[in-house]
């Protein structure tokens, strides 16, 4: 498999940009509007989100883009085989990341599905300090060393989780470098809490909150959106005003809360560039 992709990415990387942007539209319009794969799924998803706010309409059309936005993700991602993936991409709040980069302590980026995340953590590599993301496998062995290898060479890098205990490890050595976590909290987990997300009980991703009450460091506010293919507007957001109390448990809830509250207000800002594919209310 790692050879047909590298093929495929050979190839697609010779394309005009808006060929694929075409071929993009097309896939979109197939799965989406003709399959309909995971079409009510998302809707359903906008539904809660956005309520009465938006009509049958828009919500159709975020679910529309949503799915466009994340096939020219793909191909971003795949023509930076020959392609520099972080060229074109604006940075707004640098000063915010900087500043609590400066205190010397790491910093954890709060990041999320919106935009192409693989692009943004090859420009705060560039940009910044090298990025780190604790990360699953992902597909078979051969999908996962194309992509491996594809965010090496873009100097996006990943916390290897191959036994118990190696991605608190590994969070500490980036973070006790002066370097960068990305932590993408949006999934839901087997067993975790139902905390408010857009006003809806969701399963939320606690752990973050917790790792942070083991090792804190400043928690930047992270995102991106395309404003063209291949051309992104980034995004940070001032450092997080975390309190630790002597109840650790109600601080894990209480920060975990306060994590969904900043992916909401930057999915209301961008609708159309965020993930809708996952179920978060299941």
């Amino acid at each position: 498999m790692e050879h047909v992709l590298t093929a495929l990415a050979q190839s697609l990387s010779r394309l005009p940009d808006r060929i694929l942007v075409s071929l993009a539209q097309i896939i979109t319009f197939v799965s989406f509007d003709l399959l309909r794969i995971r079409r009510s799924l998302m809707l359903r998803n906008i539904g809660i989100a956005f309520g009465n706010s938006k009509s049958a309409a828009e919500m159709e059309h975020i679910a529309r883009q949503s799915v466009l936005n994340f096939v020219l993700s793909i191909f971003e991602t795949m023509i930076s085989i020959r392609k520099p993936i972080a060229d074109r991409i604006e940075v707004r709040g640098g000063e915010h990341l900087r500043a609590a980069l400066a205190e010397g302590r790491g910093v954890y980026i709060l990041c999320f599905h919106l935009g192409n995340w693989e692009a943004m953590g090859a420009k705060v590599t560039r940009a910044f300090k090298p990025a780190y993301v604790v990360v699953k496998k992902v597909g078979g062995q051969g999908t996962n060393r194309f992509v491996e290898r594809l965010r090496f060479k873009n100097g996006f890098y990943w916390i290897r989780r191959d036994k118990k205990g190696d991605g608190m490890r590994g969070i500490r050595e980036v973070l006790d470098r002066g370097e960068i976590v990305g932590f993408v909290i949006d999934q839901a987990r087997p067993g975790e809490p139902r905390l408010p997300f857009f006003g809806t009980p969701a399963k939320t991703n606690t752990s973050f909150a917790a790792i942070w009450s083991r090792r804190p460091a400043p928690v930047v506010p992270g995102y991106m959106h395309r404003t063209a293919f291949g051309e992104h507007l980034m995004e940070f957001e001032p450092a997080l005003d975390l309190v630790s109390s002597e109840n650790r448990s109600e601080d894990i809830l209480k920060h975990s809360l306060l994590f969904n509250q900043v992916v909401e207000h930057a999915v209301r800002k961008y609708p159309e560039h965020y993930f809708w594919l996952h179920n978060r209310w299941k």
